[in-house]
């Protein structure tokens, strides 16, 4: 079985996201499937953020990339146009594509895959475009990752009959009929494309390395209070607002005045004091990991994982937060934390609730928490071991790698 995984307009980076949910996973998945080829293939705008983030340094971060497929082969397409068109206009849309589809067809010719998994809405429309011209036979993969013409309306107001928001839903629509299988990451998210006419439809949860951040045996609870965490960007130009996680911790406060909070966030620190102004370092500190290892010494000293979100209020914002699942949902949990997590967070609140993992709360009325709630739920040792084990079935690398093995034999025996 040939394999490629295909990314488009995003910028290929060995850490975060990138490093985490999609070089990370798909090298789980080569060990899974030892006896297939795999190819990493990127298409790359010509002006990209790697310019102003690492400059010349980016030629090093490729290399890093290329050590960490090992013996994957690593592909860089280029596209000819600017990164900020990836949140397309119905004008911009096919900007992303065009002569980069020549890049494209080249190597599928060459390599010949019998899938194709793609990470996001446009790298399933280059892939559809290039079977779709030249009558090739591999199954597609539609890894969405979020609702693209939801989030891309939000971020530039389109209106709900505008000529561009129509577009997008329309590129949607085609994707989810024409794909062979699209994969969500949250439950709310499977419903809703099943709901607009996904050929196939599967959950596979984020990817989080469970055996690295499983909690350790030695760890005990020896804190007379609780010890809360917040991992992940943090911005009041963002869905993931400090001025919301104030408002939750303020409230937790007034239960538990000796409550403490560790924020882990790449965020401008200043700017996140300048919000939690009036509280010392000992009642919040702000830092920066750049390892797992250290990420998961901070987690063993937590009670629960804090995912505070915004509060939203428009229909597009309520149907986008109700996908939501995050990256520090499945660290926390496989850390053994148990969760406290908004509500609005469909994603996140439905494992929660399913699976007992935590504590939903409403950012509406958050009058509802009590101290009983957060009390009843502190992990002991044996409780933090019961939530890491179940949070290794729901997230880890080498379950998804199964998965995603499972549904590329069962493509290619339907093809």
């Amino acid at each position: 079985m040939k394999v490629m995984h295909l990314t488009w307009g995003e910028t290929p980076r060995s850490y975060g996201v990138f490093g985490s949910q999609v070089i990370a996973q798909f090298v789980a998945t080569r060990r899974a499937m030892p006896e297939s080829l795999f190819l990493f293939a990127s298409g790359l705008p010509i002006i990209h953020s790697g310019m102003t983030r690492e400059k010349f340094g980016y030629f090093s971060e490729c290399r890093k990339i290329r050590d960490a497929l090992g013996d994957i082969h690593f592909q860089l397409l280029p596209i000819y146009a600017p990164q900020n068109l990836v949140n397309s206009t119905a004008t911009t849309f096919k900007s992303l594509h065009g002569l980069a589809h020549w890049h494209l067809a080249r190597l599928v010719k060459r390599f010949e895959p019998d899938v194709i998994h793609c990470r996001s809405y446009h790298a399933a429309w280059a892939a559809l475009s290039i079977r779709r011209r030249f009558a090739k036979k591999y199954s597609i993969i539609f890894d969405a990752r979020g609702l693209y013409p939801e989030e891309v309306a939000l971020k530039k107001s389109f209106a709900e009959n505008s000529e561009d928001y129509i577009y997008l839903k329309h590129i949607e629509r085609e994707l989810l009929s024409d794909c062979d299988m699209t994969i969500a990451v949250s439950s709310p998210m499977e419903k809703h494309y099943r709901m607009l006419g996904a050929k196939e439809c599967r959950t596979i949860f984020l990817s989080a390395d469970a055996e690295r951040l499983k909690p350790s045996p030695l760890v005990k609870r020896t804190s007379d209070t609780v010890n809360l965490c917040y991992v992940g960007a943090l911005s009041e130009d963002t869905w993931h607002k400090t001025s919301e996680l104030l408002r939750l911790f303020r409230r937790i406060r007034e239960l538990i005045p000796k409550a403490i909070l560790t924020i882990v966030t790449t965020s401008d620190h200043d700017a996140v004091r300048r919000i939690f102004d009036g509280y010392t370092g000992a009642e919040v500190r702000i830092v920066q990991t750049r390892t797992l290892e250290q990420l998961k010494t901070i987690l063993e000293q937590t009670d629960f994982g804090l995912m505070s979100y915004f509060e939203p209020k428009m229909p597009r914002e309520i149907m986008l937060a109700d996908m939501v699942l995050a990256v520090k949902t499945a660290e926390y949990l496989c850390n053994g934390l148990p969760i406290i997590v908004n509500r609005f967070c469909g994603g996140a609140a439905a494992i929660a609730q399913q699976h007992d993992l935590g504590l939903v709360y409403d950012p509406k009325d958050l009058s509802k928490l009590s101290a009983e709630d957060i009390f009843s739920r502190v992990p002991d040792v044996e409780r933090r071991k019961v939530v890491a084990s179940k949070a290794k079935e729901l997230f880890d690398y080498s379950e998804h790698a199964r998965d995603y093995a499972s549904i590329y034999s069962d493509l290619i025996k339907k093809h």
